[in-house]
């Protein structure tokens, strides 16, 4: 009979367990997706479409010499030739992965600054 009452209690602390590992996974996710919703807010205030031309990002304020090194940069995905197989066919920029590329630069260089 106490072999009983020792499984239910040690039952209702697993299920205790249980419901407390769910809270706090449900805490995540919920952190995640707001972080996840601040991105998207920032990327789509910044840029008006999500796909744009070298020149529609001039517009905006970049250069054109800032823009052409990062459409040769080696290894980019966030901005290609409209048409490869035209010469003249304008560079599109996907702005959500441009403007990623842009946080990671910086990041990068600010890790580079020397601190007394």
């Amino acid at each position: 009979m106490s072999n009983e009452g020792n499984l239910e209690k040690r039952f209702e602390e697993f299920l205790a367990r249980d419901e407390a590992l769910e809270k706090r996974i449900a805490a995540l996710e919920a952190q995640i997706k707001l972080k996840s919703d601040r991105e998207e807010i920032e990327v789509q205030s910044k840029y008006p479409k999500r796909v744009m031309r070298l020149s529609e990002l001039v517009k905006l304020g970049y250069t054109k010499e800032y823009l052409m090194k990062q459409y040769r940069m080696r290894g980019q995905k966030f901005a290609k030739k409209q048409d490869p197989t035209r010469r003249n066919s304008p560079i599109i920029f996907d702005t959500e992965l441009f403007e990623k590329q842009q946080q990671r630069q910086q990041q990068l260089e600010n890790r580079q600054i020397r601190r007394g």
